[in-house]
């Protein structure tokens, strides 16, 4: 039985296959037939079809209903004379392209006409834009209010300000916000839009403060702090907070400041930095550590502080909500947000953007020492050419050298793709020829990178002309002479090891 079955399936399929065929050649073979009169003009009804299917239906509709009267009329009997005669079933099949003549169901995309409308709904835009201008003079208005009220007040604008209240829990909402400013910006970047409490001014700048402390070495002779690393809370970093300490000790080292990286509103970038609803979290995380490590190492708190225009006042209230030490200041090219904004001209240029962008964090007085300087130089490693951006750095740091502000030797950069300290040499020469005070750090994002490359680095600051070091407490400067760091170092490593 099985088979008498295949021969009649395969008659089957090539009677099917010989009925697409039919379609194609019905052109060639009806012409031999006697009927083949009527499919003839079966033909031209077809381009009739096939010319609105191209066209807008619009202008071609008017001529295919002329011929619809005296040819379709024909067209229709003989397809239905046809239909009864059929042996094969071929009219069936005929009609099908009939059905397909309903191409103008395609006329969908005559729909395009209504995309037209939506983008004339693009016009309640302005109205958003007012929306925005009303909400900030509201926000003015509230600048005038304690400093408790804007600390979350960031998130104010999308609630419209009035309310005091809802700034509390309006950090997070200022998301709805971007799709305002997008339109003013005109870049793709929604997240990068600013809010409009950014328009409230901040404090001006105070000139730094020198500590009075004098530092004295632990027990085990250690002197010096890692002013740079991480916690899980970030997203990219590995390991708790006591794991980082405990490598501390090993490292010889006297203290540790944690400097996560900061929450941020609007969806900044939120892939790399701790929630909002986590800072307090993050504030008890070094504290625990700190207990935990009470007469054996010093844990600070600290914090990676984005800078990225519009944002100061937001970075301001955030620096209220808790007893930092030491305040890291950093500009991130790389961020998605950045890159939007910013990444518009020339490789150089954007170079050039990004040591602008250092220089302005720095005079705004928000942060104690300005992280990585030269990390551009990660954009297109293969081009970076310090000689061609030299004047850039020159002109950049006179400016920095005038507010104070220190600057970061980044040891981190050696396991980067431009292969190199944060700042290389030469930059380090000119930082040290406008006596800018630079501060340690490993940015470790592993316990293991905790004091990774100290001894380097410091020979490093020497080598360039520096004879001293510093680290923050309290927000206040501490100096140490490279010298003794160095030999604090080595010390400690021997006691503890």
């Amino acid at each position: 039985m099985s088979k008498t079955h295949p021969p009649k399936s395969k008659s089957a399929k090539k009677a099917v296959t010989a009925k697409p065929a039919a379609k194609k050649v019905a052109a060639s073979k009806p012409a031999s037939k006697a009927p083949s009169k009527p499919v003839k003009k079966a033909p031209p009804a077809k381009p009739a079809a096939k010319a609105p299917a191209k066209k807008p239906a619009a202008k071609k509709a008017a001529p295919v209903k002329k011929a619809a009267p005296s040819k379709a009329a024909p067209a229709k009997k003989a397809v239905v004379k046809k239909a009864a005669p059929a042996k094969k079933a071929a009219p069936a099949k005929k009609t099908v392209p009939v059905k397909k003549a309903p191409v103008a169901k395609k006329a969908a995309p005559v729909k395009p006409a209504a995309k037209a409308p939506a983008k004339k709904a693009a016009p309640p835009a302005p109205a958003t834009k007012l929306a925005v201008k009303v909400a900030a003079p509201a926000k003015k208005a509230e600048a005038k209010k304690p400093a408790p009220a804007p600390v979350k007040a960031a998130a104010a604008p999308v609630q419209e300000a009035p309310p005091p209240p809802a700034p509390v829990k309006a950090a997070p909402a200022p998301a709805p916000k971007p799709p305002a400013k997008p339109a003013a910006s005109g870049k793709a970047g929604a997240k990068v839009v600013t809010p409009a409490v950014a328009a409230d001014p901040i404090a001006p700048p105070k000139p730094p403060v020198m500590s009075d402390e004098k530092p004295v070495a632990s027990k085990s002779g250690a002197l010096f702090y890692d002013s740079h690393m991480h916690t899980p809370l970030c997203k990219h970093a590995w390991g708790e907070p006591e794991e980082y300490a405990a490598q501390a000790l090993k490292s010889g080292l006297k203290g540790i400041i944690f400097t996560c990286h900061c929450p941020m509103p609007d969806g900044f970038w939120p892939t790399v930095r701790m929630a909002e609803s986590e800072f307090d979290t993050y504030v008890s995380m070094v504290q625990r550590t700190a207990e935990a490590y009470k007469g054996k190492l010093d844990v600070c708190l600290g914090l990676e502080s984005e800078f990225f225009p519009g944002y100061e006042k937001y970075i301001e209230n955030l620096h209220k909500r808790a007893d930092f030490d030491y305040i890291l200041g950093a500009v991130h090219w790389q961020s998605k947000d950045y890159l939007a904004k910013f990444e518009t001209g020339t490789i150089e240029n954007f170079r050039r953007t990004y040591l602008e962008h250092l220089a302005q964090s720095a005079e705004t007085g928000l942060y104690d020492c300005v992280a990585h300087p030269d990390l551009v130089k990660n954009y297109h490693p293969d081009s970076w050419c310090f000689a061609i951006i030299k004047n850039t750095v020159s002109t950049v740091l006179d400016r920095i050298a005038k507010t104070g502000v220190a600057m970061e030797l980044n040891t981190s950069g050696l396991n980067k793709s431009y292969s190199e300290m944060n700042p290389g040499n030469e930059m380090l020469r000119m930082m040290a020829d406008r006596k800018i005070p630079v501060v340690l750090g490993s940015d470790s994002h592993k316990a293991v990178r905790v004091g990774e490359h100290f001894i380097t680095a410091l020979n490093n600051l020497s080598d360039a002309g520096y004879e001293e070091v510093s680290y923050f407490k309290k927000r206040q400067r501490i100096d140490l002479k490279i010298s003794d760091v160095l030999a604090s170092i080595r010390k400690a490593i021997d006691a503890n090891s």
